[in-house]
């Protein structure tokens, strides 16, 4: 991906002799709903000496940042903060670029280095402890929750998310800003797939051992046609099974899928197939002689979803509920003889860690997954709102890619590359920090 972001004359460029700003746009919510959800000027925010201010490259849009719209200040994950009383800005899928350097940090960070972020934060609080219920009890927060949020031309770096290392450095100059803010579902995929065990033995006197991920030589079912059924399709590919076959309810997005990944599986030697759910029991008897599939990944929020999967998972094979099910209807129902007689592991996971998001960003230059195909919509923070809305009424088929120092309306890609990202950036911005 020969792209080179910092060199380009035109685009989010350092530069000594450039002013920040003491104002910014972010997306802001401060109550329940989309009605609370707005694009404000906000002051930009003062760097502590032990914190970090950096400039928003790109941010993605994610399914979650709906749950906080819809939920609020009764996010689990918010702990009592009122949003009422004290706003916050979302997002937490981006890729960043360091401004300005507390003064305590200045032998560790530089100016103009650029970072992935993993947002979901392995401690307690440090800051804005008296907005929090029980913050002695809280064990993670999230940027873009209480921790200050991307959709935001600057965003501060706090404490908790430096001393945890979850600020993961960007390690060729040559990924593009889409491709880093991708890496944060990418990792999620992978923590995900990498909790998928396989026990093996080479002959029945041999000693059992474990392999992770999907089977290599198998078959590989991923039950949903989103953007994370196709992430979760890419990245098995790495694992090297026989067969991937994707199912979904909406034409549309199979038919990207297909067209997405057929270059791909022909690459690594991998069967593609990707069927409507109406075809799905007939396609599982064909590709697997009624065996069933090695790996079953539910990539889908349905209980229903979640319940099939039993029925078309191999003896000893692996389901793996990646799609999480509303409070509400979290419960289903289990063939335990599956469980017992057929040895079939269910497993589950939920985000991941640092070293995913690095294990993402050097999949991606090693071209070992490509995030081109998943891009589907581009704009401007002045866009962002709109492409939150389009996510969460299911009108959207990939990932969606805001750029926040640029003012654009949404628009459909049908294939976001560096070129493609180049040239909208020598477009649409103007000296910036």
């Amino acid at each position: 991906m020969a792209y080179s972001p910092h060199r380009l004359e035109v685009d989010l460029k350092m530069s000594d002799g450039l002013k920040i700003p003491d104002k910014m746009m972010a997306v802001v919510l401060s109550g329940i709903g989309e009605e609370n959800l707005k694009l404000e000027i906000v002051d930009v925010p003062e760097c502590g000496d032990n914190q970090l201010l950096a400039r928003v490259d790109a941010v993605a849009a994610c399914a979650s940042d709906n749950k906080i719209i819809d939920q609020g200040s009764n996010h689990p994950l918010l702990y009592g903060w009122d949003i009422s009383k004290y706003p916050i800005t979302i997002g937490h899928e981006g890729v960043i670029t360091i401004v300005k350097v507390g003064k305590n940090l200045r032998n560790k960070y530089k100016v103009g280095q650029r970072f992935a972020v993993q947002p979901a934060v392995p401690t307690k609080p440090y800051n804005h402890r008296e907005r929090y219920r029980d913050p002695d009890k809280i064990e993670k927060i999230v940027v873009g929750y209480t921790l200050p949020g991307l959709f935001s031309e600057y965003v501060l770096i706090t404490e908790e998310v430096i001393n945890t290392g979850c600020l993961i450095p960007v390690p060729d100059e040559n990924i593009p800003h889409f491709a880093v803010a991708l890496a944060e579902p990418i990792a999620c995929v992978i923590a995900a797939q990498h909790r998928i065990v396989h026990v093996l033995k080479d002959s029945r006197t041999s000693q059992r051992y474990v392999e992770i991920g999907p089977k290599k030589g198998g078959v590989t079912l991923i039950i949903g046609d989103g953007p994370m059924g196709l992430i979760n399709a890419d990245v098995a590919m790495s694992f090297g099974p026989k067969k991937i076959i994707v199912s979904g309810h909406h034409e549309r997005r199979i038919n990207r899928i297909r067209k997405a990944l057929a270059e791909r599986s022909k690459k690594f030697g991998i069967s593609l197939i990707c069927t409507l759910s109406d075809n799905l029991e007939k396609v599982i008897e064909e590709e697997t002689g009624g065996r069933g599939a090695d790996d079953v990944i539910v990539a889908a929020g349905k209980v229903e979803a979640h319940e099939e999967a039993l029925r078309y998972v191999a003896r000893r094979g692996v389901v793996h509920f990646f799609g999480g099910l509303p409070s509400s209807k979290r419960f289903l129902q289990l063939d335990t003889h599956r469980i017992h007689y057929d040895e079939v592991t269910i497993v589950g996971s939920s985000g991941s860690d640092p070293s995913d998001i690095a294990t993402a960003l050097d999949m991606i230059a090693k071209g070992l997954i490509d995030p081109r195909n998943y891009v589907v919509k581009c704009g401007g923070l002045d866009s962002a709102i709109s492409l939150i809305k389009a996510v969460k009424r299911r009108m959207i088929d990939g990932k969606g890619i805001i750029y926040p120092h640029v003012r654009h309306p949404l628009f459909d890609v049908e294939r976001w590359g560096p070129e493609e990202e180049r040239n909208f950036l020598k477009r649409n911005l103007k000296n910036k920090v």
